[in-house]
């Protein structure tokens, strides 16, 4: 059988332009400012990256007094910079980054751990965002293989201080077991035979998760072959549920799964 990796529109488009950046310099150098590329990424209003500004002031304010190492991921790429009050330029996709980080720093209380998964890597910026501010042993990149090379481009920019992997799904099989698996949005997108093998092979596995999705419920954004939050939760009842924030600015069919054993 062969898998349709999303449901989602515009991702043929969106593979086609990321091989062209692997081999065109200057569309790679303002890649971020593509409309192409943002129908998936880079796409973050400047008033949501306002809402995401005053929950990281809230919860880790440690973040804005190191707000340089959020603007790094903003020196590649031509991102959509905003002057924002008390911090300056940043691009919001930088702060929903950042955001992400601070949720997980609050919801698991930790800055250290050994080994962390992301499905849906897309440049990377999750991943340089957190080599940042936390200490892992290795970081492990799930995505297509065409999006994988085009992270390793993104980051090969970048003096990185952890370890990171790249790996297509096809090419693992659960031979690692990680401390923290992460998703933004993408295990949501994926179509639901391709969910069931990243929740054997990766998020079962994990000790702690963090995934933010748009499909699984009756108001989700997103409809179709995707798997409900109520098969999620027969395949891992300890999970909890809450609202994707900030609450009034995104879709209300938005969650973020997490738990920690």
């Amino acid at each position: 059988m062969v898998i349709t990796y999303s449901a989602i529109p515009g991702m043929s488009e969106y593979r086609d332009f990321v091989n062209q950046c692997l081999k065109n310099e200057e569309l790679f150098r303002v890649f971020k400012q593509n409309n192409i590329y943002k129908h998936v990424l880079e796409h973050v209003s400047k008033e949501i990256g306002s809402e995401y500004l005053k929950i990281i002031k809230e919860q880790t304010p440690s973040i804005i007094k190191k707000i340089d190492k959020v603007k790094i991921n903003d020196l590649v790429g031509g991102s959509n910079l905003v002057d924002y009050k008390d911090v300056g330029h940043v691009s919001p996709s930088s702060l929903r980054y950042a955001k992400v980080l601070s949720d997980i720093l609050v919801l698991f209380k930790k800055k250290k751990f050994k080994k962390i998964a992301e499905i849906g890597t897309g440049y990377g910026g999750q991943f340089l965002i957190f080599d940042q501010f936390l200490d892992f042993s290795n970081y492990y990149l799930f995505d297509l293989k065409e999006v994988l090379l085009f992270s390793e481009k993104y980051l090969d920019n970048y003096l990185i201080r952890n370890s990171f992997k790249t790996l297509h799904i096809n090419n693992f099989n659960g031979e690692e077991k990680f401390d923290l698996v992460i998703s933004n949005y993408a295990f949501s997108e994926l179509p639901s035979e391709l969910q069931q093998i990243y929740l054997r092979k990766v998020i079962k596995l994990s000790k702690r998760g963090y995934l933010t999705m748009n499909s699984g419920k009756k108001n989700s954004i997103f409809q179709g072959d995707f798997l409900s939050l109520d098969q999620i939760k027969n395949e891992m009842p300890f999970i909890k549920i809450n609202n994707e924030t900030p609450k009034d600015f995104v879709h209300q069919g938005n969650y973020v799964i997490s738990w920690e054993k």
